[in-house]
């Protein structure tokens, strides 16, 4: 599948509008990127959807690509600088896969569960995560699913509290896959992706069905400004 493909057809179809985002039923302002900043982003997306190995997630990026497009516009609606990716300094937006940083998780995403039932995998109901940078609304997520590099992977259900909101589980159905392998990697795409804009919170519980070691990642990206990620790494 063709990210330039897919969002081109999304650019020229009846439910594009440059200044408007529906997610989860809601409206949000957005303001559009032009040509080259929209030729930065289908790049962009092009190379880390390349660099996958799993030809489903490259297929998934690629799929999803207009609403991760959705959630640059929102967020560029806050900047007003446009969309420079790899080259973006200042207020300028640029776009990563998230990061356990982005979400404040230090003990890493490989985790050793000892008990069965409920828990918090990212923020918590008291310590959500909130798409603010220096208090100002600049930042968003996006998550289009989750792979378990485990043999077997511990987590049934994943679930998103946004804003208060809670959303129906999403089961996984991990054992539903013929083997493991590279293209067999317990691997879920959500039926719709959460979509996490400016100034809002979030924080996403899950359930465990068995004991032992896990390693659920989610397949995301977080939109940012170039000046709340520029830093030298030493």
């Amino acid at each position: 599948m063709d990210v330039r493909q897919v969002l081109r057809g999304y650019v020229g179809s009846p439910s594009y509008k440059a200044d408007e985002v529906w997610i989860a039923g809601r409206s949000y302002a957005a303001r559009a990127l032009d040509s080259n900043q929209l030729d930065l982003l289908v790049e962009d997306l092009e190379s880390i959807a390349a660099q996958q190995s799993n030809p489903f997630i490259a297929n998934m990026i690629a799929r999803n690509s207009p609403r991760i497009f959705d959630l640059v516009r929102v967020v560029n609606q806050e900047t007003k600088q446009g969309y420079q990716g790899a080259a973006a300094r200042g207020n300028a937006l640029t776009l990563n896969p998230l990061r356990m940083g982005d979400v404040s998780i230090t003990h890493g995403w490989q985790v050793n569960i000892t008990a069965t039932g409920a828990a918090t995998w990212v923020g918590s109901s008291g310590s959500e995560v909130t798409m603010t940078v220096s208090s100002l609304p600049v930042i968003g997520h996006i998550y289009l699913g989750f792979i378990d590099a485990v043999e077997v992977p511990k987590v049934s259900t994943a679930q998103l509290v946004k804003n208060g909101d809670t959303w129906p589980e999403e089961v996984m159905a991990f054992d539903w896959r013929q083997g493991f392998g590279t293209n067999n990697t317990p691997t879920h795409e959500l039926r719709q992706p959460w979509i996490i804009p400016p100034s809002e919170k979030y924080y996403i519980p899950v359930r465990y069905d068995r004991v032992g070691d896990d390693h659920l990642t989610p397949i995301a990206f977080t939109v940012k400004r170039a000046t709340d990620i520029i830093a030298a790494l030493a």
